[in-house]
């Protein structure tokens, strides 16, 4: 059974979605151009100057931004880390949804995308063992990729079931699983 106290760590994690967005477009803008200004932010998350210039502000007191004279934007050493973390996350996540869920790309990247500043570092490094074992030549991981690749859901009794516990995950009806569905 899942704990009731998981959402409350979910709450009091300290980088937001947007926050990881506006991160990871600084890191990149600097990476690509040497500098970055809230104008160049705007322009590339497609957002108001007015919303990045509350958003810097807000990371600027967090210890993430610090602006020089000129007003160009830097990472402090703990927003770079943090940043890092995030594509670091995103690219190993797209990864493992692609290649081992067989998602398609554009699927996987939004998912990332919603996930990509929650995961810890020891769900990533394991994501990034499990991706380098079925890259790997052993045979089990051959017999793997092969198995993944016409794997269709086929459910086993709820007793026998390792996965739900209640309740068929499976057969749960589709508008409640996909928001989009309805």
């Amino acid at each position: 059974m899942f704990s009731n106290n998981v959402w409350k760590s979910y709450a009091a994690h300290e980088i937001s979605h947007s926050m990881a967005h506006y991160l990871t477009t600084l890191y990149n803008l600097r990476r690509q151009r040497g500098y970055a200004r809230v104008s160049d932010i705007a322009e590339e998350l497609d957002v108001k100057k007015g919303s990045v210039s509350v958003q810097i502000k807000h990371l600027k007191e967090k210890g993430f931004v610090v602006e020089d004279e000129k007003r160009h934007l830097q990472l402090t050493e703990r927003g770079e880390s943090v940043a890092q973390d995030v594509l670091k996350n995103r690219r190993v996540f797209i990864a493992f949804l692609m290649e081992v869920l067989g998602l398609p790309g554009d699927v996987a990247e939004t998912d990332a995308c919603k996930i990509e500043h929650l995961l810890s570092h020891e769900t990533t490094d394991h994501l990034i063992t499990l991706l380098q074992l079925l890259h790997s030549d052993e045979p089990e991981a051959k017999d793997l990729r092969k198995r993944l690749k016409g794997f269709e859901i086929e459910c086993p009794t709820l007793e026998h079931c390792g996965i739900c516990e209640d309740e068929c995950l499976v057969e749960v009806e589709p508008h409640l699983r996909d928001p989009s569905a309805q």
